[in-house]
């Protein structure tokens, strides 16, 4: 375990990208992390993953025992029919290290793990949703802190997005998204 002490979620979210690899749980790094390699860096407390079990044959019951197996604490949150997240793994280390991993996410395009792009965090590979998903899922999450996320990718990562998948994506979650997206767009058009 890479952790050594509190205010390390980098180092517990390379330790369970190593679980996912190893048990062929196709991942994207999402939230804070996410963000700031598309755009503005900012600090966070918290990793954030979505995994996509059904394309692994892996269940949530396989992913916790395995985790809590290895001596992480795991609790599994699911959602109720109207809830926009249909569940959500929460993992913690000794340290109190915290990583939640979004096992839906009501809207999200299937083939965003497909889309994810590959970096490195101190050494290691990392699976990173693409822009464009992250934009949409931030505005359908709605929050201050989610939409100067958007804005800040805009600034930094705007002109290699494509706009005609990013409108198709925001879609996905629903109308309101959609014109929350064109609303952004005007106010903060992509970097050229």
């Amino acid at each position: 375990m890479r952790a050594t002490g509190p205010g390390q979620p980098a180092q517990l979210l390379l330790d369970i990208t190593n679980v996912f690899t190893e048990m062929g749980i196709p991942y994207a790094v999402v939230g804070a992390f996410a963000a700031s390699f598309h755009g503005i860096p900012r600090s966070t407390n918290d990793a954030d993953a979505k995994v996509w079990l059904k394309e692994s044959g892996k269940t949530e019951k396989d992913l916790v025992s395995r985790l809590a197996g290895m001596g992480y604490r795991v609790t599994l949150n699911l959602g109720d029919i109207d809830d926009p997240i249909s569940g959500v793994i929460v993992i913690e280390d000794e340290h109190e290290n915290r990583l939640d991993l979004l096992l839906g996410v009501r809207g999200m395009d299937n083939d965003a793990a497909k889309r994810s792009v590959v970096a490195s965090l101190m050494g290691a590979s990392l699976c990173i949703i693409a822009a464009e998903d992250l934009i949409a899922m931030k505005i359908f999450a709605g929050g201050v802190q989610d939409l100067e996320d958007v804005r800040g990718i805009l600034q930094v990562s705007g002109k290699h997005l494509s706009l005609t998948l990013l409108r198709g994506l925001a879609r996905r979650y629903g109308v309101e998204v959609a014109q929350k997206l064109d609303d952004i767009l005007l106010e903060t058009p992509p970097s050229q």
